[in-house]
């Protein structure tokens, strides 16, 4: 892995004061980032710009970022002409003027690696999967949880169950051909990843993408947010 710098910049159109506070929670947020050495906070009250430098352990880490923020500051309309960029780091140069590198990869919390997962892959709300489902019955609904989860609150119906732990070998087309699910031999057939409340599935939907799916989504809130919706469930139909 090497180090990558993300630059974020935009005109900030209200007080200072407003932005500083406002930005405290964001900070603790944003502390907790997989993958994220530092931040930097920037403005210039002359010319309204703030923004950031950050400090990535990897690439990966900061394009999920990146994309997370640029959804997150589109809807905000005191943030315009928002500008981001990514660059790698040459670090033996950096080395030598005292650049602060990122410190050692720290352990991820489960919140820390479903964020991440999140920002990794599109969600769908309850009723959007539903279309989708209707739309390319081929799409395959995946509920992570175990089976014992499952049979409590039910599911998505005609969703089957690949549990978090199983789906590591599943869905690897390198192991043995017995110990694969045929239903994953086609990385590009469509995907909708989904737990109870959505974090496990997005994590899910995440080791998919990793494996080469090309067309995973993750089922925002999960079947709890999907029986919410008023949309049925189902108990038995999950092999």
């Amino acid at each position: 892995m090497s180090a990558t710098i993300l630059q974020i910049n935009f005109d900030f159109g209200g007080l200072w004061t407003d932005y500083e506070t406002g930005s405290a929670a964001g900070a603790a947020q944003i502390a907790g980032v997989l993958g994220l050495g530092w931040k930097i906070w920037l403005k210039n009250a002359a010319t309204g710009e703030a923004g950031g430098i950050y400090l990535f352990h990897d690439e990966a880490a900061a394009q999920g970022f990146a994309a997370q923020v640029a959804d997150m500051l589109a809807g905000v309309p005191q943030y315009t002409n928002v500008s981001i960029k990514q660059f790698g780091v040459i670090e033996s140069l950096t080395a030598i003027t005292r650049g602060p590198l990122a410190p050692a990869a720290r352990a991820a919390t489960f919140g820390q690696m479903a964020a991440a997962a999140l920002a990794a892959a599109p969600s769908l709300t309850p009723a959007e999967a539903q279309a989708r489902m209707a739309a390319d019955p081929n799409t395959l609904v995946i509920d992570v949880r175990d089976a014992t989860d499952i049979a409590q609150t039910g599911t998505v119906p005609g969703a089957v169950n690949l549990s978090y732990g199983a789906l590591t070998y599943l869905a690897d087309n390198e192991v043995p051909e017995s110990w694969r699910d045929p239903r994953l031999a086609d990385r590009t057939r469509p995907i909708i990843t989904t737990c109870i409340l959505g974090p496990l599935g997005a994590i899910g939907g995440k080791l998919l993408r990793d494996m080469g799916f090309t067309d995973v989504s993750i089922l925002a809130g999960g079947v709890q947010a999907w029986m919410e919706a008023g949309l049925p469930v189902a108990k038995n139909d999950t092999d």
